[in-house]
Parts: structure tokens; sequence; C-alpha cells
């Protein structure tokens, strides 16, 4: 439910067939879909010339270095978001790259004449710079309700499903005295600043998330502000939040919940490990 990625070590993962020669750090799988969840790091020097499709969505999000995916150079804080089928021309990261990498189900190649070519031959295919754009579309969080300090970045947003991604973000010394479950499955990960959430703990930059639809948890709050990638899943961000107030723990202390696999991650976070 909650690690600090730098715990996790880096593995050639189960997914060198769409990605080979780059490293992974497994952060979650859903076992009947396989969608996934991974931190992809990919070596300097790396390049996959050949076009390739695959048959499932894929959302990236640059977290250091650069990442370059046909003609377009995704820098760090960019973002892109390739529909399933999409057939990109190439791919290669002259310096390397770190990229947190989102798959909404088992990712497998298709066959060349199975896709349409040319990055900019599907119009939902789009690639977007957010740390180049400044302020320029943050907003209030329309997705849960309104919270004075905070501002939401839209990334991307199924119009059938109402599945959304986004940077969100809040100024120091916010804080909300109650707790909350969501009416579908929620991911966040967490970019910069600290979050403090009473029953897990203080959530630092690299610290990863996945909340189930029935689980309450929370209040939270933030001495320093934070910003982090939200992501949810299967439906619309939607919270449900009772009534009862509860006092916020800034130095909530860390109570990870892993699967026997991952126990041996289940440490503090530290500045000094990279992602």
């Amino acid at each position: 439910m909650f690690v600090h990625s730098q715990r996790i070590p880096w593995g050639a993962g189960a997914y060198q067939t769409v990605r080979p020669g780059v490293a992974c750090k497994l952060l979650s799988r859903d076992a009947t879909s396989g969608a996934a969840t991974v931190l992809l790091e990919y070596p300097a020097g790396w390049a996959q010339p050949q076009p390739q499709a695959l048959g499932v969505l894929e959302e990236f999000y640059v977290l250091r270095g650069r990442l370059q995916v046909g003609d377009q150079v995704c820098a760090a804080h960019s973002y892109g978001n390739l529909p399933a089928g999409h057939m990109r021309a190439g791919a290669r990261s002259d310096g390397g790259a770190i990229v947190l990498t989102m798959w909404d189900a088992e990712p497998c190649l298709l066959a060349t004449g199975a896709s349409r070519s040319g990055d900019g031959a599907n119009p939902q295919c789009f690639y977007f710079d957010a740390r180049g754009k400044g302020l320029d579309g943050w907003g209030e969080n329309s997705h849960t309700r309104h919270l004075i300090g905070t501002g939401v970045q839209t990334l991307r947003k199924d119009e059938n499903s109402g599945e959304i991604t986004i940077l969100y973000s809040a100024l120091p010394f916010r804080f909300m005295e109650k707790r909350w479950t969501h009416k579908h499955a929620m991911e966040m990960y967490m970019l910069a600043g600290e979050y403090s959430i009473n029953d897990v703990g203080v959530l630092r930059p690299g610290a990863y998330a996945w909340w189930d639809p029935a689980y309450l948890h929370g209040p939270y709050g933030s001495l320093t502000g934070f910003m982090m990638l939200i992501r949810s899943c299967g439906g619309p961000l939607l919270n449900v939040i009772p009534e009862e107030r509860v006092a916020v723990d800034f130095a909530a202390p860390y109570r990870p919940v892993l699967p026997p696999e991952l126990a041996h991650c289940s440490g503090e976070w530290d500045s000094q490990a990279n992602v």
C-alpha cells in the first residue's frame, strides 16, 4: 500500500520484451489484468530504433534525465500518453533517464501492421511539459472538492471512464482533519515535499502508495508543502469523507503495508538513496 521506492532494488524485471536493456522497479501489479506501475531506468546510450506499438495504454512521467520518443524529447517533469496501438517511431535516451511508467494491462507488442504509423497519427497521443508550462493550467482541485492552498494540473482525463492523471500540490501548513476513502482505486507517487498520513507515515520524494476503494485512511497534513502525481484507476477520483474530525500527526510513524516478498523494503526514507 505504501513503500519508499528507494528501498526496492533495481532488477531486469519481467518487461524486457517491451523495454529490452532497461532496469525496473515494480511498484504495483494487478494479478488479473496485468496492469502495472513501474519505475524504469534507461541507461545512457539506450536506443530502440525500430518502430514499436503496445497493445495497452502507456502513461509515463520523466523523473530524471531525458527520454526521446520518436521526435519528441521529454525532459524531467514531462508527461506522455500513448494509447493502445499507437506506433512510436523508435525511442532513445542519450544520457539516461528514470521514468515512472503506468500500463493499464499486461504490456505486449503488436505487429507493425496492426497499428497506426507516425507519432502524430493518433490524436489521443500527446506529451506535456509540466515544468515548461510554469503555472499555466494549474487550478483548484475540482476532482474532489475545493481545498484552500492546493492546486491541480490535469495531465489526462478519460471522457468515457472518468479516470484521471493529475499533478496535485499544496502550500506549506496545509492539513485536513478528516479521514476519507475513494470510490475507485487510486495511486500516488511523491515528487517533492512531505505528506503525512496518520495511519501509514510520512511520504517523501520517491514514495508510492496504492489505495484500494474501501480503505479508510487519513487525516493528512504537510508542514513543507508537496507535489505528487495521482492517478485514478477504474473511474473518476471521488472521495467519501465522514464528518468525524481527527487531529493530524505531522510526524506519523512509518507503517508500510507490503506483501511478504517486499518485507525487506520496509525501511524508512533515505535522503541519500536514489530513486
